[in-house]
């Protein structure tokens, strides 16, 4: 086995999943999802790329630098926008744009801090077992595919999951029954 993030041997973290693909059809009576599982996988990282990921989560200044560059972008624009139309004779409608751009610019930078500076209150909140796996988790997801041709993939921790119901399963995942349904045989049978 190699680590799934940066193809070391022998990583030290593994898990079990299932892969469930999923395929939006959008037709002219909305939405309609459908579903079906895929194999069960091992996933695994090292620890090398586990406490990168545990070191970027708890000091995420980096992190913050550049989930937020594309919105401090727009309130720059919004604000030179704001300031060059102010200054004309323009119509008030295009007025409107700049502090248009400088709100969602703001809202997004919000946004993004307040997230991230979520991930990082639970890990501290964790004991250091528990911040290992979870990181390793985080590597895992970022690193294992999302798409299959045009099927979105989502992956069910196993080891999790055995403990829920059907019905638990299909809110957590956002799974149809069905699938549900078939998700719980496929994990109480791979014993």
């Amino acid at each position: 086995m190699k680590c799934l993030c940066c193809d070391r041997p022998d990583p030290e973290y593994s898990f079990r999943v299932l892969e469930v693909h999923t395929l939006h059809v959008r037709d002219f009576d909305g939405e309609k999802l459908i579903q079906a599982l895929g194999e069960e996988k091992v996933l695994s990282v090292c620890a090398a790329c586990v406490s990168e990921e545990m070191r970027a989560s708890l000091f995420p200044a980096g992190r913050i630098l550049r989930a937020c560059s594309g919105f401090g972008g727009l309130v720059l624009a919004g604000l030179v926008m704001t300031l060059t139309l102010s200054l004309r004779d323009v119509m008030s409608a295009l007025r409107v744009i700049g502090p248009m751009a400088v709100f969602v610019g703001v809202s997004g930078i919000a946004g993004k801090v307040r997230e991230i500076l979520k991930v990082r209150r639970n890990l501290e909140g964790m004991s250091e077992d528990g911040r290992l796996k979870a990181c390793a988790w985080e590597c895992v997801m970022k690193s294992a595919p999302k798409k299959y041709e045009d099927n979105d993939i989502t992956y069910i921790l196993i080891d999790e999951a055995e403990k829920l119901t059907p019905e638990e399963l299909a809110m957590k995942h956002n799974l149809l029954p069905p699938i549900a349904s078939k998700a719980y045989e496929v994990m109480h049978n791979v014993r």
